[in-house]
Order: structure tokens, then C-alpha cells, then sequence
């Protein structure tokens, strides 16, 4: 009656068959065996041994009874599906949804970083299962699945709190060694993962920052008055405090070297300057800067260095408690002298001479080839091997060329190196500027005419008769190109001996300046140690006159070098004025009178080393002077024609290019300073008020 009375509601059949309720649709795994268990309630009147279920366009099956319920074998899915299953007089039917499992999207981390580091919290992601922090921060984990999710839980089913399609797990601790995290969840249709969820948090170790400094491999060796341009670069896994320059010299005593000085000035002379060491501060950094760069612009002359070897490296710090500074690795700059960097251009010179010499040694071994397969006979230049031959002096003059262009920019380098330096003789250089000018034409002249004339010699589309010329007319070019470099070469030969000559009258006054310096630095000392012996000296005065013993030995020294430098050079010369300095110098045994200040000054012995060493000075000067009177009594000592355009300009023009040269060379120094300047005028305008 009720069913009448209500069709659109009615109540459920009555059936002598009951089962337990069951949803009108149902969730399983997506291409996943699945199996569905129907219950018999325990009202029921009847209980069929034998149930009967299909699906949609299947075949149907039995599920017999077992222990009161009825197992349905739902085969793996990929669209949605109905079952209708019978047991008796009744029926259920229920939408089947195939859906995946809830799988892990990604995870990500709110890191609070080690107060140390004194930077906001962050985010890390995690890449390939593993999310990193550095050691010491605190995680708040949030665990991303592919869909909304009713639960989760930890390995030891503590339950986790839920976010929608996230987990979120909060103050983990991360320390030294790394963590395991693994959780299980489940989502709103009741489907669990397929397995547990596991990731791994890794602890960072806060490293050391990296420096790097950077600078000319041509300005290691520089000019007192000579900028130079140093590039530092710093890098830091989570941050830098600061980015700078230090500089370390050697003892050494001031050097005053001008042009004319009959010595030292007595108000700098004798004072020494103790290693100095100086460091500045390029650019502060931030708990989240991880890299700096900078540029410093290293002047010896404006740091009060005098004429020495000094270190330089770059320095950074990070913010790590207890944490010390990280140093580059040192780059040597050698600080020279005037005397000292004319010296340093002579010797280079004079190697470049010596590649030049062995290059035409190969040259003319070369020509005693071209000669040898002149004369062959007949057919015998077309041979395979004659044609190996010819290939291999094309290959030999190519590569010939390629080093001689190499040496032809280390001159040019060189030359303009040298400009810098007023104490280096313009007849020496313009001598240099000579043979230059004459190497410049070879490469790409007689060389590589003679280059392509040897390949077509080799070629096989050449007759006899045509190969035969193609030869005679490479042995030609050839011996015009190595004619050539034997004129060059001895161009840049007698530009070197130009400037040894004057570099001797330098390096004499230069020993003489060191000798008075060492006087006035004893007489600074006298007071102190008149009448005491040094073992009765106090520790920090000894310590000096030990001091002053080793760069007395060390000017020792330079006059040896001086006198073997000497002893080559008249040789090579046969000038006589270089003999008889010769001779005088080792007549008055300066290196064996010297050896004995030494002894003196390490025996507290001062007045006598003082007037010895005065005494020295001037006859050091008394040598310079002979030469220097000599050279000007010739003129200069240079000269000569050169070949070319160059003959036709006079000293005093040369002179005056010169002059305009280092006139350009001091306003790019003044530029590269007034840049510095301004950059440290900006730093300063932009700096935070405290």
C-alpha cells in the first residue's frame, strides 16, 4: 500500500534475501584487480549458497557464500563500469569509478635558516626525493599529493595534519646527519597510496667561500708609478660579509732614484719600510648575497712601497661563527725600480733576439732543402716523396710565420712597456722601434709568398717544368725573408746593447743610493749601540741590524751581477771604456770590501761600516759618471740607418714621440685612478646612514 501510495518514494522491496547496506557507486584503483565484499545482514530469511553478479557487457558469475559474505572479483578498470549482482530475491546494483590512487606531486620546505646567517626564512623545493637546508635550520614540511586527501599519518601512525592535498609536517630539526621522512595517506574516496611516501632531508654543510683575483699576466712585474687593474670575484653558498685586497711587502729601505741625483734625499734615505702590509675593504656584502665582484686598482707608489716584491690576494668572509677569513691565491707583483725595469726589457729583449736566432738557424736549414730539391734530376721532383718533401717546407713556413707574428706583438708589447720608463736610452729604443718596423713586412711578405710558391711546387696539377719554377721561386722569397730576420735581428741586437749601456750607468747609481741608504740607516742606530756588542743589544734593535746586514749582503750581490753583466758585455763590444771599468772595479775588490761591512755590521762594528759605506756610494757614482760622460762624448751612443722610414727621423723627433707617448700612457693611468676615485665617491654617497 505504502509503494502505491508514494511511487516516487517508495520504501525499499522487502525481500526474504537482505543484505547489509551498500553505496549506490564505488571507488577502486585505477587498472587495479579489485575485490568488493557483499555481507548478508543478520535479519535476513533466506541465505543463497550461490550469488549471481555481471558487468556492463560481461559475462556473468557466480560468488558463492563464505562466512556470510559474498566476494566479487572486480577485473582492473580503466572506465567506469555498473555491476549488478542477484542473491535470492535481491538485487543491488552499484556505479563502479576506477581513479588513481593519491600519488606524491612534490613537496617543499619553509626553511628557518641558523640565526648566524641573520637571513629571512625561504623556501627549498625538493629534487629528485631529497630537499636540502643548511645544518641547523628548522623545516616546516608541506607534502603536496595529486588529490584532496581525508588522512595521513607518520611511520608509527601518528597522525599528520591535513591541508586539502597537503601534508604539513612542522619543526623539524635538521642536523648534522640526514633524515628519513616517510608517511602513509588516504584520500576523500577512501583510495591509499601505493606505497608509503618517503623522501630524505639533507643537511647543507655552510663551506668556505671561494676568491678569486685576477689580474694582466704583463703586470706582474710593473713600475713603481705604474696602476694596475686587479678584478676579485667572490662566491659563498648563503652569503658574504665583505670582499677585499691585501698586499705584503718586503723589508726594504726607501729608493730614490731620480733622474740626475747625485744621491739620495737625507730626509727619506735610511728609512726603512718594514714590510708594509695594508689590506682594503671592496664592497660589504648581505646574508643573501652569495657572490661580489670588484675591481682594485693597485699603485705601489700610492701604498708608499717602495721597489720590492709584494703579495697580493683577495680575502672574503661569510657569516659562520667562528669563521676566518678565505684568502685567494697570492699573485706576485714585482715592484721595480727604474733601473731595475730597464733591466727587465733588456733581458726580454735579448730573448726575443735568441727565438729569432734559432728561428733562422731553421731557415737556413730550410734553404739547404730547397737547394737539395733543385737539384734533382729529370722526373724526380714529381716523385711522392720529393712532393712530401716540398708539402713539409710549406708546413715549416707556416709555421715559421705564426711564430714569428708571436714575436713581432711580444716586441710591440715590449716597446710599449719600455715607453713607460724615461731611464732606458731613446737611442736604444729608437733602435728598437727599427727593427720592429723591419720584422713587421716578413710574415705576410717573403714568407708567405714563399708558403704558397712551396705548395704549388707540390701540387699535382703542376708540370716539371712549372713545379721546377714555383720552386726556384720559393728558395728565393725564402732567402729574401731570412735575410730579412738576420736584419732585423741585428737591429734589435744593437738595441739591446744600447740599452745594457745605459742600463750600467743606472744600476751603479741605483748600488750607490742602496749603500747610503744602508750609511744613514746605521747612523739612525749609533746612539743606541756605541760600545755594545751584539749579543748585548736589546731584541728589537738587534733585530734591525740584522736586518740592515741582509740588505747589505743583497747589495752585495747586485754588484756581482753587475760585474758579470760587465764582463759579457765589453766582450761582446770591445769597447774600451767597459774594460777599463772592468778592470778598475775588480782591481778595487768592491765585492770582497763589501762582504766585509756586512761582517762589520753583524758585529755591531757601525761607525767604520757607516764611512765605508759612504765611501762606496761615492765611488759607485764616480763609475756611472765615466760611463755616462762616455756615452754623451758619442752622441747618445745610437743611431745609424735603420732601413726604411724610420732613418729619416731624427733624435730629437724620436725624443719628442716618445715624450707624446708616455704623456698617453700617464692620462689612461690618471683615467683608471679617477675611476677608482669616483666608484669609492659613490660608495660612499649610497652608503645607509647608521
Amino acid at each position: 500500500l505504502e509503494r502505491w501510495l508514494q511511487p516516487f518514494d517508495p520504501p525499499e522491496r522487502y525481500t526474504f534475501t537482505q543484505l547489509d547496506p551498500t553505496p549506490d557507486s564505488l571507488v577502486i584503483p585505477l587498472g587495479e584487480s579489485y575485490l568488493y565484499e557483499l555481507k548478508l545482514a543478520n535479519a535476513t530469511k533466506s541465505r543463497p549458497q550461490t550469488a549471481e553478479y555481471f558487468f556492463r557487457n560481461r559475462v556473468r558469475q557466480q560468488a558463492p557464500l563464505t562466512d556470510g559474505v559474498y566476494k566479487i572479483h572486480i577485473p582492473p578498470m580503466q572506465q567506469a563500469d555498473r555491476l549488478e549482482f542477484f542473491a535470492g530475491d535481491v538485487v543491488r546494483r552499484l556505479k563502479i569509478i576506477p581513479k588513481a590512487r593519491p600519488s606524491l606531486l612534490g613537496a617543499t620546505a619553509t626553511v628557518a635558516y641558523p640565526a648566524y646567517m641573520a637571513r629571512p626564512d625561504g623556501q627549498e623545493a625538493m629534487r629528485a626525493g631529497v630537499i636540502s637546508a643548511p645544518e641547523g635550520s628548522t623545516l616546516t614540511l608541506k607534502v603536496t599529493a595529486s588529490q584532496n586527501l581525508a588522512s595521513a599519518a607518520d611511520a608509527q601512525g601518528k597522525p599528520l595534519r591535513v591541508e586539502g592535498s597537503s601534508v604539513v609536517i612542522p619543526d623539524i630539526r635538521l642536523e648534522k646527519d640526514p633524515r628519513e621522512i616517510e608517511l602513509t595517506w588516504t584520500d576523500s574516496d577512501g583510495l591509499a597510496a601505493s606505497q608509503p611516501v618517503r623522501m630524505r632531508l639533507e643537511p647543507i654543510e655552510d663551506k668556505q667561500p671561494s676568491i678569486y683575483l685576477r689580474g694582466g699576466e704583463n703586470d706582474r712585474y710593473v713600475l713603481e708609478d705604474t696602476s694596475i687593474e686587479l678584478e676579485v670575484e667572490a662566491a659563498d653558498d648563503f652569503g658574504l660579509r665583505e670582499m677585499g685586497v691585501e698586499w705584503q711587502g718586503e723589508k726594504s729601505f726607501y729608493d730614490d732614484e731620480e733622474e740626475n741625483a747625485a744621491a739620495p734625499d737625507p730626509a727619506k734615505a735610511g728609512k726603512p719600510v718594514p714590510g708594509l702590509r695594508g689590506e682594503k675593504v671592496l664592497a660589504d656584502g648581505h646574508p643573501t648575497q652569495a657572490s661580489l665582484k670588484g675591481m682594485y686598482l693597485f699603485q705601489a707608489r700610492a701604498l708608499k712601497l717602495s721597489p720590492q716584491r709584494v703579495v697580493v690576494r683577495g680575502f672574503t668572509q661569510d657569516y659562520k661563527p667562528g669563521g676566518k677569513r678565505v684568502y685567494s691565491e697570492p699573485m706576485i707583483i714585482f715592484v721595480l725600480s727604474k733601473s731595475e725595469h730597464a733591466q727587465m726589457i733588456r733581458n726580454e729583449l735579448e730573448r726575443i733576439t735568441s727565438e729569432l736566432e734559432g728561428m733562422i738557424r731553421r731557415m737556413d736549414a730550410m734553404t739547404d732543402e730547397a737547394k737539395r730539391l733543385k737539384g734533382m734530376e729529370g722526373s724526380e721532383l714529381k716523385k711522392a716523396e720529393s712532393q712530401e718533401r716540398l708539402h713539409a717546407l710549406a708546413d715549416e713556413e707556416q709555421t715559421n710565420r705564426r711564430e714569428l707574428s708571436d714575436l713581432l706583438n711580444r716586441s710591440e708589447d715590449l716597446f710599449k712597456e719600455a715607453s713607460r720608463n724615461p731611464q732606458i736610452d731613446p737611442s736604444g729604443m729608437k733602435e728598437f722601434m727599427k727593427g720592429i718596423s723591419m720584422l713587421k713586412p716578413i710574415p705576410n711578405g717573403p714568407m708567405k709568398k714563399a708558403q704558397k710558391q712551396f705548395r704549388d711546387s707540390a701540387s699535382e696539377n703542376r708540370s716539371e717544368q712549372e713545379s721546377r719554377k714555383d720552386l726556384d721561386d720559393g728558395e728565393s722569397s725564402h732567402s729574401d725573408a731570412t735575410q730579412a730576420l738576420k736584419d732585423a735581428m741585428n737591429q734589435l741586437s744593437k738595441s739591446a746593447q744600447d740599452m745594457e749601456a745605459s742600463t750600467f750607468v743606472a744600476r751603479l747609481k741605483q748600488a750607490a743610493a742602496k749603500e747610503d741608504s744602508i750609511a744613514n740607516a746605521l747612523a739612525g742606530q749609533i746612539n743606541i749601540i756605541v760600545g755594545m756588542t751584539m749579543d748585548e743589544l736589546d731584541p728589537s734593535t738587534k733585530r734591525e741590524m740584522e736586518t740592515i746586514a741582509t740588505l747589505q749582503n743583497a747589495s752585495t750581490q747586485d754588484i756581482g751581477w753587475i760585474l758579470e753583466d760587465l764582463s759579457y758585455y765589453k766582450s761582446r763590444t770591445g769597447e774600451r771604456i767597459y774594460s777599463d771599468l772592468y778592470n778598475q772595479m775588480n782591481a778595487f775588490s768592491l765585492r770582497e770590501k763589501l762582504d766585509l761591512v756586512h761582517g762589520n755590521i753583524l758585529n755591531a762594528i757601525t761607525a767604520r761600516s757607516i764611512d765605508e759605506s759612504r765611501l762606496y756610494a761615492s765611488t759607485l757614482r764616480h763609475w756611472a759618471k765615466l760611463i755616462d760622460d762616455y756615452k754623451k762624448s758619442r752622441g747618445g751612443g745610437g743611431g745609424g740607418s735603420g732601413g726604411g722610414d724610420q732613418a729619416s727621423i731624427s733624435d730629437a723627433e724620436f725624443e719628442f714621440m716618445l715624450k707624446i707617448i708616455r704623456m698617453i700612457q700617464q692620462e689612461q693611468d690618471i683615467r683608471m685612478r679617477t675611476r677608482a676615485a669616483e666608484q669609492e665617491h659613490r660608495k660612499t654617497l649610497t652608503a645607509p646612514a647608521p
